[in-house]
């Protein structure tokens, strides 16, 4: 015998989630930046230098003397030969004169000027030593730095941010459902 049967028949609930990702973007832009380079400068000041030579002297004791050197130096000379030609002359006249002396002036006087002392010479190195006069002014030298530097300007740049919001959406993707059925031929309908 076949005795009669409740089946059930059960769909759960079931529930469904769809979810959108949240977007986020950050761009950096990189800072402005700005570099000048400022050079340096150096200045310099110079004096030359200077070198003089005076060999004049040196020229004159060689003989190749200038027109008023020659002219001054001749004068000199005769000047001083004149002078110890008066100063012999004058010597002889006091030894003319010296009568009281009872000596031959006359064969003395011969006899100094016909044998004649011997001519003094000596070596001498012409120029002499020191006739040729240097002056030198050395090179004179100023140098004055002004440094340069850097100039750095900047400018920071603020981030570019952008944000989507994510979602989240919760909906019913299947019903719950309870079946009922009965099984069996004979079911006793009455109370």
């Amino acid at each position: 015998m076949q005795l009669p049967q409740i089946r059930l028949h059960q769909t759960y609930a079931q529930i469904g989630i769809r979810t959108t990702q949240p977007v986020q973007e950050i761009h950096q832009a990189p800072a402005d930046l700005s570099i000048k380079q400022l050079p340096s400068k150096m200045m310099i000041e110079r004096k030359s230098s200077h070198l003089e030579i005076d060999q004049r002297e040196a020229w004159n004791q060689l003989g190749f003397k200038s027109l008023g050197v020659l002219i001054a130096d001749i004068a000199d000379e005769y000047k001083q030969t004149g002078l110890e030609a008066i100063g012999e002359i004058a010597e002889e006249g006091d030894q003319l004169a010296a009568i009281e002396n009872k000596t031959d002036a006359i064969a003395e006087i011969s006899a100094q000027k016909g044998n004649p002392p011997p001519a003094d010479f000596n070596i001498a190195f012409i120029p002499s030593y020191g006739s040729v006069k240097i002056h030198y002014t050395p090179t004179e030298l100023q140098i004055n730095w002004k440094r340069g530097g850097v100039e750095i300007d900047s400018k920071a740049n603020k981030p570019l941010h952008q944000y989507q919001p994510g979602t989240t959406e919760v909906y019913l993707r299947q019903k719950q459902q309870l079946e009922i059925d009965f099984v069996g031929q004979h079911i006793n309908n009455q109370i």
